[in-house]
């Protein structure tokens, strides 16, 4: 009976198969036959008396009380790093686990020179990096995935917030071009969330009765701004990325002379402060946003 007890390595083990989302790939993983893997699986569910994952062909999908339980595994997991945390961390030296999600220009740009400087202070803290766009990131953070998240404006977060940055956008050009040329000329789109498509979009609306014509849509930031290096158009791009760009910037501003930007922000559980490592790095951006 007491096999079927369920412990922290399930925790583990549950989160690892809602990251992977396949049986195989968490077996080789956690170093696990997939018949021991089965048999976990089947005795946690057991233990519970509902189904958690259902198999298919592509893979494994969560029941809605799998979603609900894998909440609470994420919730077990973040506490135990912060009881870890307390008990080994002293006044001199903090020790613990932390994860954070960040977008992946930040993550790119800005956070290396960050995390060096704070590893420096803090070498007994572990830490763990989820990357991705806005939307990809925000997720990690409502589902404490992560009980801190670097963002982009557009996204509601009412605990523990602080603005980093108010990044420029820019109209960027192989050559120098004027805003009365560009109806004109081909513009390179591509994908974003819908908070800053939107914004682009007023932007050109406040000048122009018309969108302007898409020549071509990237995937993503770099390839737009390879798209653009090699002449085939302009675009409006956040000025991090623009550091090495040989061609031309203009820094917008919206038709009432404000600057057009796009902020950054540190979010956070405020009870996460707890972790004696969480609080460290919550205040560590905090104190050194200026340099952002």
């Amino acid at each position: 009976m007491e096999d079927s007890v369920m412990d922290f390595k399930d925790v583990e083990l549950w989160l690892a198969l809602y990251d992977q989302k396949n049986i195989t790939k968490t077996a080789q993983r956690l170093y696990l036959s997939q018949p021991a893997l089965t048999n976990r699986i089947k005795k946690v569910e057991d233990e519970f008396g509902t189904d958690l994952l259902i198999r298919e062909h592509s893979g494994i999908e969560f029941t809605p009380n799998g979603r609900k339980f894998i909440q609470h595994c994420q919730i077990l997991k973040n506490d135990y790093q912060a009881l870890q945390a307390d008990l080994l961390s002293t006044s001199d030296e903090i020790h613990g686990s932390l994860t954070i999600g960040v977008t992946s220009i930040f993550a790119r740009f800005r956070l290396p020179d960050l995390l060096k400087k704070y590893l420096e202070l803090n070498p007994q803290v572990n830490i763990s990096v989820k990357t991705g766009r806005s939307w990809d990131v925000y997720p990690l953070l409502k589902n404490q995935e992560t009980p801190v998240a670097i963002l982009r404006e557009g996204y509601a977060w009412n605990d523990g917030k602080q603005l980093l940055a108010d990044e420029p956008l820019c109209l960027a050009n192989l050559s120098k071009i004027s805003f009365d040329e560009l109806q004109q000329s081909d513009y390179i789109e591509y994908n974003t969330d819908p908070y800053l498509k939107g914004q682009i979009e007023h932007w050109y609306n406040e000048r122009f009765s018309a969108l302007p014509p898409v020549r071509m849509t990237a995937s993503n930031i770099d390839t737009a701004l390879a798209f653009v290096s090699a002449g085939l158009g302009w675009a409006i791009l956040p000025k991090i990325v623009l550091k090495n760009f040989k061609g031309y910037v203009k820094p917008l501003r919206w038709q009432n002379g404000k600057d057009f930007t796009r902020s950054t922000w540190l979010c956070y559980y405020e009870n996460s402060l707890r972790s004696p490592a969480v609080a460290s790095f919550v205040s560590f951006i905090k104190e050194n946003a200026v340099l952002l």
